[in-house]
């Protein structure tokens, strides 16, 4: 038995005037809060590469599509939450989708089959992606960018105050995510104001130093210059009123055109090394000051992070499909091993003394839609660390069930004990 609390405001919604805003937190609200169904997914573009075909289509917001889109869910094992003897961890997931997609209302991100099986707290919210997450003129209060991963932060922050009421532990909290996700965990643990909010992290295939995840400032305001030409916003201090009274579709239309030699890891709208939310390059960072002087020693000491981080088999075959000429679904190409895995690289940061464990997740499911010779895909192992084999209308396999079990075990032993 699992309780599942959906669609909690963690936020105001980012309307009108907030459009591009830091988020501020949700006012409280009277009497009694139906939380029983998903609420929107936020704007974004749709995938519409291959109509029809679910391994695609899986991915695409399974709700409408608004900017009032800040919301959290909550599953509690038990059927009720009442509050366990002893609090219990709390796993909270940040969805991927390359900064321009994603929702946490997947049928793939059902947090109950992970609550009940490890007898977790499980958590996930949307945040704001594409241009309403992240175009950005760093250093403009009005919109100075990342406001995707200051969503990601406000909903970790409501975890910390409100968590205990379901019975979640404040003080064990593990972030997991994947792609994008893993990459916004990377970035949450080199932006000191996010440290406290979570104590252990798992980044499934992402990292926070990826050449794709992150933009330097200038680069930031000419992206975001070049979407306000493209939507027919004129330059100067009128811009941002203009870009605020563009419908989300006329946005999100647009959002592709920014970058036009898209290519593969290309995505327009990213987090941005502000100096704010990012102090300085994520390699930078990382290389604790090898980013001209202050680095990794200035970080306040905020509490260690114990690591999780693999990868799937075959992570880059997803992205030929979608941008590299000679690849369809349908027919593979021939190119060396060697010049594959030349592009396919997971920094791993330096890890000082912390307890850093690694995956690598090659079981190909039964039932995947994708053509074999893509192998085991990037984003093929979330159904089985969310449990879907557990579903019997899912036609998995019996040893898929055990699989899955096993890797929510280890995903739970390492929210409770690192």
């Amino acid at each position: 038995k699992v309780g599942a609390f959906l669609g909690i405001p963690y936020a105001e919604p980012p309307l009108g005037p907030l459009r591009f805003r830091p988020p501020r937190p949700a006012p409280h609200w009277g009497g009694v809060l139906d939380a029983t169904s998903h609420r929107h997914a936020c704007y974004q573009a749709v995938d519409t590469m291959f109509p029809g075909f679910g391994g695609s289509e899986m991915w695409n917001p399974n709700r409408e599509m608004s900017e009032d889109c800040l919301y959290l869910n909550v599953w509690v094992p038990g059927a009720s939450p009442i509050t366990p003897p002893k609090p219990v961890p709390v796993l909270v997931w940040i969805y991927g989708g390359g900064f321009y997609s994603g929702s946490a209302t997947l049928d793939v991100y059902d947090g109950r089959y992970l609550a009940a099986a490890e007898g977790l707290v499980v958590v996930s919210m949307n945040y704001r992606v594409g241009a309403l997450g992240f175009l950005g003129f760093p250093g403009h209060p009005e919109a100075p960018g990342n406001v995707g991963l200051l969503d990601q932060r406000l909903a970790l922050r409501w975890v910390q105050s409100n968590i205990g009421a379901f019975g979640g532990d404040p003080g064990a909290v593990t972030l997991f995510g994947e792609s994008a996700g893993a990459a916004s965990i990377g970035l949450h643990l080199l932006s000191p104001p996010s440290r406290p909010f979570f104590r252990r992290a798992v980044l499934q295939s992402g990292s926070p130093n990826g050449p794709w995840v992150t933009v330097g400032a200038a680069e930031g305001r000419r992206r975001a210059a070049t979407l306000a030409k493209l939507v027919g916003c004129p330059a100067g201090t009128e811009l941002l009123g203009c870009l605020r009274a563009k419908t989300p579709l006329e946005l999100v239309e647009q959002e592709a055109a920014v970058l036009p030699q898209q290519g593969i890891f290309r995505f327009a709208f990213v987090p941005v090394v502000d100096g704010d939310f990012l102090a300085d390059t994520p390699e930078a960072l990382l290389g604790g000051g090898g980013g001209g002087g202050g680095g990794g020693e200035d970080l306040p000491t905020a509490p260690q992070v114990d690591l999780l981080l693999g990868a799937v088999q075959d992570e880059g075959t997803y992205f030929l499909v979608y941008g590299v000429p000679g690849f369809g679904k349908d027919n593979e190409s021939l190119i060396s091993r060697e010049e594959f895995l030349g592009g396919v690289r997971l920094g791993v940061p330096q890890a000082n003394e912390l307890a850093v464990y690694a995956y690598l997740f090659d079981h190909r499911a039964s039932n995947l839609l994708w053509p074999p010779w893509m192998g085991v895909p990037h984003g093929y192992e979330i159904e089985f660390v969310f449990g879907q084999p557990l579903n019997p209308k899912l036609n998995y396999t019996e040893e898929e069930e055990k699989l899955s079990r096993r890797i929510m075990r280890y995903w739970g032993n390492f929210a409770r004990t690192g």
